[in-house]
């Protein structure tokens, strides 16, 4: 019988994660489990652990490969490898789809575009024989791309699934023991597919097209957010999950809590709820049959939220123990009630949340296509805190229509969420994504040479070791998954800066241990002390 290898290469960029080491993310898991419910097999690898050994794939018949734009040399790294020691079907898939020309051109065979459920199952029986369907038949099946003769063929948008159609489709959990540490790693696990922000920016697109101030697209009625009179792509302008992923749709719940379940048993300790907004969860079903298109109205469903954070705690007991620790991803703070926080506290307390700001320029919020307003991520940073939560933040320098003045209040305005108790400030430089309003712009200037830029970085940085100062006498429980220049290397089970231990890595990998923050290596890492060792982590290496 073929077989087949699906390779996570999200957040690889050329072969290998320099940030988030501890990430296992929900889409590939996703892939296998429906390839796997029509009766397909799939292994499952990193992109780094076929890299570190190419002969791995001498084993296989068919590839496929999952990515971000962001990682389209590590992916044409794959295609080169596979070409000299497999030459099967070569299949891409994931957020970097929207350039499937250029993965083509790597030598990948097909490509599937933004949802590929209804693609994968169409697939499944040629993918079990190890081969492909000819042109003809391709050309029956939406939202793929193959190259015909010389030239590359899309057969279109596949839409978006409605949400008892998203239901009907369900992860992987067997595969998670393709990642060697996914054990000490946060698995994220799907809740919410796609995103409720459906404005568009007012910024002057790089082909010439600029909002005509409609109205529509915030005001407008729902069903008629997903279009726009000019075509200017929905989302805030640097974001493409709305186009490829469409409205936000919840998963039902028992989905959910059996995926966490089956994974915990595995030996999975830390999970992260994923989705674009936490908050969004069951506001769809407010709504329906209308899509979600607008980020503010109505509020967060604090009654789906309980009945989900309640259904996990009641029916997995490690939870309720604390023995596995569950986390969030991202909101957005406009959402950011009160009584939301609370909700948030009950079930979270200690862990991070995710707050995209962007921009501290009130005059960029609405230009970049933006639904929350300063004061608002300034009014959610104080709830959440208050509620026991730990507030991260996001910003972009580079972003089109910065300047001096903007990067100016931004640094002013990083500075002022860390003196209410922001833990992190995470920068990242704009780069302009297929499938954006945005795509097209020129990519921001790295931040060493932009005096803007480096106004906006540097305040993160100070922000971030602050905030890791703070930490300094700090009892944590971590795991220990590795090593750094002979030292023990640890992940906060509750997450947070990685930990460099005061012991050699021997004999400690797969540990739970312990530990007291003694000092600050960087704005990334910090240093501990092991206070006593505490077990075996569960699913570890060492673990009886």
């Amino acid at each position: 019988m073929p077989r087949i290898l699906l390779v996570d290469a999200l957040a690889r960029g050329s072969g290998a994660r320099r940030a988030t080491l501890d990430v296992v993310g929900a889409g590939p898991r996703l892939v296998a489990g429906i390839l796997e419910s029509r009766g397909v097999r799939v292994d499952l690898l990193p992109l780094e652990e076929v890299l570190s050994d190419p002969w791995i794939l001498g084993g296989y018949d068919v590839l496929l490969a999952s990515g971000m734009s962001s990682d389209k040399p590590g992916m044409s790294k794959l295609a080169r490898l596979w070409a000299k020691v497999g030459g099967g079907p070569l299949v891409a898939g994931g957020p970097v789809s929207t350039e499937y020309g250029k993965l083509l051109d790597y030598g990948y065979s097909l490509i599937v575009y933004g949802e590929g459920e209804r693609q994968l199952e169409a697939l499944a029986p040629h993918i079990s024989r190890a081969r492909l369907p000819g042109p003809e038949e391709l050309m029956g099946i939406k939202g793929v791309a193959f190259r015909s003769g010389k030239m590359p063929v899309f057969t279109g948008h596949p839409g978006f699934l409605g949400r008892s159609e998203l239901n009907r489709y369900k992860s992987s959990v067997r595969v998670v023991k393709g990642y060697p540490n996914y054990w000490a790693s946060r698995v994220y696990v799907e809740v919410v597919r796609g995103c409720s922000n459906f404005y568009r920016p007012t910024i002057r697109l790089a082909d010439g097209r600029k909002c005509i101030e409609c109205g529509l697209c915030r005001e407008g009625p729902l069903e008629a957010r997903l279009g726009c009179p000019v075509n200017i792509p929905a989302g805030c302008g640097y974001c493409s999950v709305p186009a490829l992923y469409g409205p936000a749709r919840s998963r039902d719940r028992d989905l959910i809590v059996e995926e966490v379940k089956e994974l915990v048993r595995l030996g999975v300790s830390r999970i992260v709820l994923s989705a674009p907004d936490i908050l969004d969860y069951g506001r769809d079903l407010l709504v329906e049959p209308k899509p979600l298109t607008d980020p503010r109205t109505p509020p967060a469903n604090l009654d789906a939220l309980e009945d989900l954070f309640e259904a996990l705690r009641n029916r997995v007991p490690e939870i309720e123990s604390g023995e596995v620790v569950l986390g969030l991803e991202n909101i957005k703070a406009n959402l950011v009630t009160e009584e939301v926080a609370k909700l948030l506290g009950r079930y979270f307390a200690g862990t991070p949340v995710h707050i995209g700001v962007e921009t501290g320029d009130p005059m960029l919020v609405d230009a970049l296509g933006r639904p929350v307003r300063l004061d608002e991520a300034e009014r959610a940073v104080q709830l959440l805190k208050k509620h026991g939560l730990r507030p991260y933040v996001y910003f972009i320098h580079g972003l089109p229509g910065q300047t001096l003045e903007s990067a100016r209040k931004t640094a002013s305005y990083i500075g002022r969420l860390g003196r209410l108790g922001v833990e992190k400030v995470t920068t990242y430089r704009f780069r302009p994504l297929p499938g954006s309003a945005f795509e097209g712009m020129p990519p921001g200037r790295p931040a060493a040479l932009d005096e803007a830029s480096r106004m906006i970085v540097e305040a993160a940085r100070k922000v971030n070791v602050e905030a890791k100062k703070r930490m300094v006498g700090l009892r944590i429980r971590a795991v220990v998954a590795g090593k750094y220049k002979g030292r023990a290397l640890a992940y906060p089970l509750l997450h947070g800066p990685v930990v460099l231990l005061d012991k050699p890595s021997e004999d400690l990998r797969g540990m739970v241990v312990e530990a007291e923050i003694t000092g600050v290596v960087d704005d990334r890492m910090v240093r501990g002390k092991i206070v006593r060792v505490l077990g075996h982590a569960r699913g570890g290496p060492t673990a009886s």
